[in-house]
């Protein structure tokens, strides 16, 4: 039978076996030879640092914790310059400038980009290209949709896949009513006594559009030239509305470039950040994906009447016999090969201070499941990262107070695991509801159905729209090298290690032009605060480490060479 290894072949000689084996041992050779030469310019090794790797006890497990390896140093280096120097002030006075253009986008928004409600980016448009001449001068500017900004700055090989650094212009909303909770008012862009920065945008994510744009001028003022062309990528409604700008830039990319996995060198975008002190260690962790969304709308539907002669439940009562269900019934926590979390827990096992019960639950795949339920008990964070979450988010139901609600409805937001899928939702919901809903005499009206005719009483499960996980990132590879010893150059000491993003961005847009796409901004956690709430604030040590990580990534990614 074809297939069989060996099966028809003549029996081996001792003079047949030593030739294979020799000729197995040069091709070995060979293979060395071949790994020790640098895919960079410069003379660096691309071996893991013999001092960052353990002895591994870690058996039979189908994911491991990426090598580690020694920071490239890029040929121009960016100096952060110390509190009192004029540079400082001219880095401080452009994230200020850029917090103090109001750019809230909210839900519901107009779909059309040249609707005059988005005028305001204009007006953001026109302080960047104030405060980056230059950048705005020597880079191409393309818009699409409107007030999508793409800057081109043209390599010198167009052989090279480029590099694409993305930001989107937009923040969320500052409710009205919580304006006098907020320390300082959220669009002054105070700089306070400590360094920090307060205003809506600051940490999300003005800070990192500000930081792309610096870098780039740093650049090109000390005659830096590309080889390997730079996209710098901006969308303006990443928190809201519904132009979905990202989707227009990136169709122009993928008409460019193609679209496959390597048609883009790599794309960074807002996510993950350096974790200090955390376990022992600082870690770097670029999230490799991103959980998937999915709002699920369940509609109580019943015949209404005058409150004086009420039934023993009304559609408000059946309701929130329902969410009860729903939120008893959570999805379980999983640690899978297919959530980079994963690989940051096996890094934590191997690197971090982490007791020696999870440290045991986590050598041996058959023990994951006790790992991954000890690890959501511990932190609510670990808990939305290792399953598919749910929250209550909006409910409605009732007009008047002497007249039966005919409906009572809620709104579910779901961030989806990387092991689950939006139809699997959907059953599961059918699963939980159909008995609950029975108990009421009501019938379940399923994702995409409608209610017979006649039918009264009825639970109507829909769903208008949802994103599935994203492709995650391998922590292996050109890409993650570059991203790798970019980090290590500027935090010798940190672990790099994968992570997910609970949170959705415009990367999802992207992903048909490369694997390699990392979440990442080079700010540390504790100086990047209250994001999308009051008294969000970024720290000016952190908005000049992004800058310098952005920096240096551009050079080591362009001196880069399959």
């Amino acid at each position: 039978m074809r297939g069989l290894p060996l099966d028809d072949e003549p029996p081996r000689t001792f003079t047949t076996a030593l030739a294979r084996t020799l000729g197995f041992l040069v091709l070995l050779a060979a293979a060395g030879l071949l790994l020790t030469q640098s895919p960079f310019s410069s003379p660096p090794s691309l071996a893991p640092s013999p001092d960052r790797t353990n002895p591994r006890d870690f058996q039979r497990l189908p994911i491991s914790c990426p090598a580690q390896f020694p920071g490239l140093a890029p040929e121009l280096q960016f100096d952060i310059p110390a509190p009192g120097d004029s540079q400082r002030q001219v880095y401080v006075d452009r994230l200020r400038g850029a917090v103090r253009v109001r750019t809230e986008t909210f839900d519901g928004a107009p779909t059309d980009g040249a609707d005059e409600w988005y005028d305001k980016f204009y007006k953001f448009e026109a302080y960047l290209k104030e405060t980056f001449p230059d950048v705005f001068t020597t880079l191409k500017l393309e818009h699409f949709a409107t007030h999508g900004l793409l800057l081109t700055w043209a390599g010198s090989d167009a052989s090279l896949a480029p590099l694409v650094l993305m930001a989107h212009q937009d923040t969320v909303p500052v409710p009205a009513e919580t304006t006098a909770r907020w320390t300082y008012p959220p669009f002054d862009a105070v700089l306070d006594e400590d360094s920090w920065v307060w205003g809506r945008g600051g940490g999300d994510c003005k800070n990192l559009l500000i930081a792309h744009l610096s870098a780039v001028s740093a650049l090109l003022a000390a005659g830096f030239e590309p080889t390997r062309t730079v996209h710098l990528a901006f969308g303006f409604d990443e928190e809201g509305g519904g132009v979905h700008s990202a989707r227009y830039i990136a169709a122009h990319l993928e008409d460019v470039y193609g679209i496959g996995q390597d048609s883009v060198f790599m794309i960074v975008d807002e996510g993950g950040g350096l974790m200090p002190d955390y376990f022992g260690r600082t870690w770097v962790a670029p999230s490799l994906g991103e959980k998937g969304s999915v709002n699920v709308h369940v509609s109580v539907n019943v015949p209404g009447g005058h409150s004086s002669i009420p039934p023993a439940h009304t559609a408000i009562g059946i309701l929130s016999a329902l969410v009860t269900t729903i939120e008893a019934h959570p999805a379980p926590v999983k640690l899978s090969k297919s959530n980079p979390f994963a690989a940051f827990a096996q890094c934590l096992g191997e690197y971090g201070t982490i007791d020696d019960e999870l440290k045991a639950l986590l050598k041996h795949e058959r023990t994951w499941p006790e790992a991954a339920e000890l690890m959501a008990a511990r932190s609510p964070g670990d808990a939305a990262r290792l399953s598919t979450t749910q929250a209550v988010d909006i409910v409605g139901g009732g007009v008047k107070v002497n007249a039966l609600p005919e409906e009572a409805h809620v709104v579910v937001n779901h961030r989806l695991s990387v092991d689950n899928s939006i139809p699997g939702l959907y059953q599961r919901y059918m699963a939980l509801l159909t008995p609950e809903a029975a108990k009421f005499n009501l019938s379940v009206v399923g994702f995409g159905e409608s209610p017979r005719a006649g039918v009264e009483r009825y639970v109507q499960l829909s769903s208008p729209r949802g994103a599935e996980a994203s492709p995650v990132t391998p922590a292996e590879g050109a890409a993650w090298e570059v991203f790798s010893r970019t980090s290590t150059h500027l935090w010798p000491d940190a672990i790099v290690a994968p992570y997910l993003s609970t949170g959705g961005t415009d990367t999802r847009s992207y992903v048909n032009l490369t694997r390699a796409i990392f979440r990442f901004q080079g700010v540390r956690d504790d100086e990047r605060m209250n994001i999308h709430t009051v008294d969000e604030r970024v720290h000016m040590n952190g908005h000049l480490n992004a800058i310098a990580w952005v920096h240096a990534l551009v050079q080591n990614a362009d001196k880069f060479r399959n």
